[in-house]
This record gives C-alpha cells, structure tokens and sequence, in this order.
C-alpha cells in the first residue's frame, strides 16, 4: 500500500532546528551592576553611599589605618565619561588608607571590573590594590603586594600575589593613570586584562586579545575593597556583568513549528499502521 513520507527527515529538521535555536538567542549586552564617580563633598569616604547599585555605604572597616578622603578633582581618560571627584589616601592610623563597599554577588556568566587607579611606583605589605572579598574570604584583586613584578599593575590571587610566571603582570606602571579593564570569565574560570584600551574601538563583547591572564582564577565576590599607602588617586569604579542570553521570538517560532511537524508526522505513521493491519480483499472469482 501506498505510505506517506514527511518531506523532511525528522533528524535533518532536528539539525536545522537547534542551529536556528542558538542563531535565535538574543545577544546579551552588559548591563552596569553597580557604579561610582565619587561624587561627593570633600571629606571621609567612609559612610558616603552614592553611586548606583550597591547595597551599602562605604565603609573603613580596616581599623589599623584610615578612610581614604574625596577629592573634588576627578581623573579621566580618552573615550571615557566620567563625573564627581575622585578618592584619595588619607593619613592616619598605620598609614593605610582602606574603604570597603558590598553589592550583589556575582559568580556566574562575565563580568567586568573597570576603574581609573594611580597609585606609587612599588608595591609591598598589602598595597596597593583593590580587592575582591566574597563574604569576608579574598578571592582575588588588581594591583601589587610587592615581589618580582612589585612596580607594575597584575592581577592578583587569593594570597595577594601575581601568576609566578609573569603571565598575570602588565607593563603598565603602578604610578601611571590607568584604566584597568578586567574581565572574570566563571564558565572558562580564568580572569583576563586589558591596560588603557582604546575605547573607541574596545568590545566589552568581543573584546581583544588581553594584556595579561590568570588562569584558573575567577574570584567570585560581593564585596570590592580598595587598600593603598600613599600615593594614591582612585575613580570612575564600575562592575559590569552579561545577563543569561534569552531566546528571541525565532527560537519560539521553531518550537512551535517543531511541535506541528511531529504532531503531523505521528498522526500519518498511525494511519499508515491501521492501514497495514487490515485485512486485503478477496480476490473475485
């Protein structure tokens, strides 16, 4: 008996259906999670709570030394728009300045840490850096703490240090104004950065190729707390993160396109088995 055949093999459209499913997700665009220009009256920072996103004020919760001071004077760089003051090491206790901020947690997906630093030309006992805390535990930070690449702006372990092998350790001068761009891949757990890029032509989606990677490192946190001896100038502090992509009105459409194929597909086997199964006329006589 004459059988009825889809037009399009169930794997083949299978195929076609999740290439169209991952082409349809919408690409996620980095949304700011939390921001601060430092725009506030001269004075402490601790206890000062502007900005956007954060879930506390500032706060010197390192009692051994001092808050660091604003600044009606903010930094800038090329490209960038920024706004308010800056913060600056403020003298008193054992000479370091430390203020500490919290925001949501952040340990999945990508994201962004971006800030204006100038900060002295060595590094050693602690400073100068800002840090990454998750519930009180360090997990990570940008900076020096001394040692081989004490002079130069890393990215930093959960012990303060840079990779041994130099690989987590710019060219950039802790002394210079830089802006850090540094970027936490959770999936991939490596963190990777980029010193003064050119943010004309920079892609926080497709960036290109970093200065300077760790491997292995990708610090979850919700807590960002800034150490420094004198000197040091501090702005434009910004942590950006990529939501999980959502599918876009095409992936829905093939859904929907694949349950009418099936459903079509099933009905017509079912016909052609009640078909087979009955009985085939007599001959005539």
């Amino acid at each position: 008996m004459l059988s009825i055949k889809p037009t399009m093999p169930v794997k083949n459209f299978l195929i076609i259906f999740f290439s169209l499913a991952i082409c349809g997700t919408s690409q996620a665009q980095f949304t700011t999670v939390a921001y601060d220009t430092f725009n506030y009256s001269a004075g402490s920072l601790s206890g000062q709570n502007g900005g956007t996103g954060w879930t506390s004020s500032w706060i010197n919760d390192y009692t051994s030394g001092a808050s660091f001071n604003v600044s009606a004077t903010g930094m800038s760089y090329a490209g960038l728009t920024t706004s308010g003051g800056s913060i600056v090491w403020g003298s008193g206790g054992n000479g370091i300045s430390e203020d500490s901020r919290t925001l949501p947690l952040l340990e999945s997906g990508v994201v962004y840490i971006q800030f204006l630093s100038q900060f002295g030309s060595s590094s050693g006992g602690g400073t100068p850096n800002i840090r990454l805390i998750n519930s009180g535990t360090l997990t990570g930070g940008f900076g020096g703490n001394g040692g081989t690449y004490s002079g130069v702006m890393s990215i930093l372990n959960t012990t303060l240090n840079p990779a041994s092998d130099g690989s987590s350790s710019s060219s950039a001068s802790l002394s210079a104004l830089n802006l850090v761009v540094a970027r936490i891949d959770y999936q991939s757990v490596t963190t990777t950065m980029w010193l003064n890029p050119d943010l004309t032509t920079f892609d926080y989606q497709n960036p290109t190729t970093p200065n300077v990677t760790y491997a292995g490192l990708a610090p979850a946190f919700n807590t960002i707390a800034i150490y420094s001896r004198s000197p040091a100038k501090v702005d434009e502090l910004t942590v950006m993160a990529e939501p999980v992509p959502e599918p876009s009105p095409t992936v829905f459409l093939g859904i929907g396109a694949s349950i009418i194929l099936r459903g079509g597909l099933h009905r017509r086997q079912q016909k052609s088995r009640r078909e087979n199964l009955l009985p085939s006329p007599m001959p005539a006589d």
